[in-house]
Parts: C-alpha cells; sequence; structure tokens
C-alpha cells in the first residue's frame, strides 16, 4: 500500500533535468492471443539511464516486469512470474511488447525512470483489457441529460449518465458558468457516481440548492478514451422548453466528438444523493440502536451474574 502511494504522489510530480515521459494511451484493448505494445515516449535519457516497466494489478501491489537500456538491452525482474512473456522491440525502443495476450495480463503498466536525485518518476500508465476472441472492439459511449429535479429537501439533482460503452473508462466532470461567463469546476462534494454493471451504465449526479441555483448554467464534460463529450444543463421557467424530448445542443469545441444530446425523462428516474445519505442514515441509526439493545442485555446479564455470585 505504502509503494502504491508512493508511486501515485510521484506520478503528479514535474519532469526534471530534461528527462520527459509523454503521456500514452490511457486503456488498450486486446483480444487473447494477439500481440500489444504499450507505449512509453521517453526522451532526454543518458546512456547510464534506464527505462523501467511496472505492472499493478487490481488488488495487488506494483511488479517491475523488466528494464530497459538505452542500447536495448533488457533485463527482466525474476520477481515477476510473467517477465518472460514481455519483451522490447528495437524499432520502439522502450514500448513494452507482448506477443501471447491472456486474460491474466490484465493490469495497469507503468513505465519509470530514476532521476538524479535517486527518485522514480513514473509515466500516465496504460491499462490493458484483455478480452476473448472477436470481442475487441472499443465504442463509444451515449451522453444522456436529465432535466433538473426539485426534492422536498430543497435540493436539486442535475444527471448526466454515460451508456452503451466500451470500455467503461470514463470520467464526469461539472462546471459552472461564473457571472462573467467563465466555467469554473464544481466542488466533488457535490456530485456523487453510480456504476452499474450489467448492463454497463456510469450516472454523474450533481447536487444543488434550489434556492441558490436560480437560472445556473451547469456543465458535465465526459471524457473517455478517444474523445470527449459535454452537456449544458439550466433551469427553464418556458414549460414549452421542458417538456420530455426536448432536444438540447452540447458545448464542444469543434476538435472534440461531438453529437445532440435528446434529454429522454426526469431525474426523478434516477435515485439522488439526497436518497442515498438518508437511506444511508437510517441503516446507521438502525446499527445504534441495535448496538445500544445488545449493550443493555450484556450489561444486565453481567449485573444478574454478580448478584448470584453475592
Amino acid at each position: 500500500m505504502f509503494l502504491y502511494l508512493y508511486i501515485v504522489l510521484l506520478l503528479k510530480m514535474p519532469v526534471f533535468l530534461g528527462i520527459s515521459l509523454e503521456p500514452g494511451a490511457k486503456a488498450l484493448v486486446k483480444a487473447m492471443g494477439k500481440t500489444v505494445y504499450l507505449p512509453c515516449k521517453a526522451s532526454g535519457l543518458s546512456n547510464s539511464d534506464y527505462i523501467h516497466w511496472y505492472q499493478i494489478k487490481d488488488g495487488e501491489a506494483p511488479s517491475r516486469v523488466l528494464y530497459i537500456s538505452k542500447e536495448g538491452a533488457v533485463a527482466r525482474d525474476t520477481n515477476n512470474p510473467q517477465a518472460n512473456d514481455f519483451n522490447v522491440d528495437k524499432t520502439k525502443l522502450y514500448d513494452l511488447k507482448l506477443s501471447d495476450t491472456k486474460k491474466s495480463h490484465a493490469a495497469v503498466y507503468f513505465c519509470a525512470y530514476w532521476d538524479s536525485s535517486w527518485i522514480k518518476r513514473f509515466g500516465t500508465g496504460t491499462r490493458l483489457i484483455v478480452t476473448d476472441q472477436g470481442k475487441d472492439t472499443t465504442k463509444s459511449p451515449t451522453l444522456t441529460a436529465y432535466l433538473p429535479t426539485t426534492k422536498e429537501s430543497g435540493k436539486q439533482t442535475r444527471i448526466c449518465q454515460a451508456t452503451d460503452m466500451f470500455p467503461d473508462l470514463v470520467k464526469f466532470n461539472w462546471k459552472k458558468k461564473s457571472n462573467t461567463g467563465d466555467w469554473t469546476d464544481v466542488s466533488e462534494d457535490n456530485v456523487v457516481e453510480q456504476r452499474n454493471v450489467d448492463p454497463v451504465i456510469v450516472t454523474s449526479i450533481l447536487i444543488v440548492d434550489q434556492y441558490t441555483a436560480g437560472e445556473d448554467l451547469y456543465q458535465c464534460t465526459l471524457t473517455y478514451e478517444g474523445g470527449m463529450k459535454q452537456k449544458t444543463l439550466q433551469n427553464d421557467k418556458d414549460p414549452a422548453n421542458n417538456n420530455e424530448g426536448a432536444t438540447v445542443k452540447p458545448t464542444c469545441s469543434p476538435d472534440n466528438k461531438t453529437s445532440t444530446i435528446q434529454i429522454s425523462g426526469s431525474s426523478d428516474q434516477i435515485p439522488s444523493l439526497y436518497l442515498f445519505v438518508y437511506a444511508y442514515g437510517v441503516m446507521l441509526m438502525k446499527n445504534g440502536v441495535y448496538f445500544c439493545a445488545v449493550l443493555i442485555v450484556l450489561l444486565k446479564r453481567k449485573v444478574g451474574n454478580k448478584k448470584e455470585s453475592a
């Protein structure tokens, strides 16, 4: 766990002495048996520098696979049982090559180097997803927005939902338009995310105070491997523009993949953060009552035992 936190912290550190690791693909999808190259674009290395490759499987500690010299010499780490499965192609010097992909190879792979202070610097990492034969085709998500709905608690929900995608490595980001026209990030404390496995559905719910939200304009951005989609949500007092099925255009720049988003219902159809917090509070209260009852029974039994022994 300590080593994992150490890696996460180093990922946020700047580059030193002209050596850099350029970010590559966040995810690669390959079918079993195929060849895959895990990218590592390194520059500024001297003859004495090495590139190290690490493998992190879900729920496991990082494990080094091998390291590579600038001349292409490869040394495998004997502590990794899969080290011999990997190699390096001379035409793609620092890329990690896997010729016979198996499901056991599914993991996140990081390339790294030692700086002059003997601190290991890591790249952004690439997640390798291994599928059955013929099921390695990626699919971009469909982004749907739901009309703002006011709850009895005085809270409003704004909801964006990603569906029908593979892989499900997506990230939501919420922004609010300020009085000056600038878009500013919304605190993650006001956002809850729900994931459904089968079918794959990722839902992001923004909770705002109805009394302060007013006519504020909010924007949810969905980032996925290969593109980005955005949706702008705003309170609308005009019933004619607030009907189910109303079409709203996202505010993406021309360089990004965009599509027209269809509003297909009310956010009442999806559990809000308020309901989640309420249910969690009830559960805690029940546990507290049960604990107190058990404690009282145990105390009474202890007192009764003392009286009998007296």
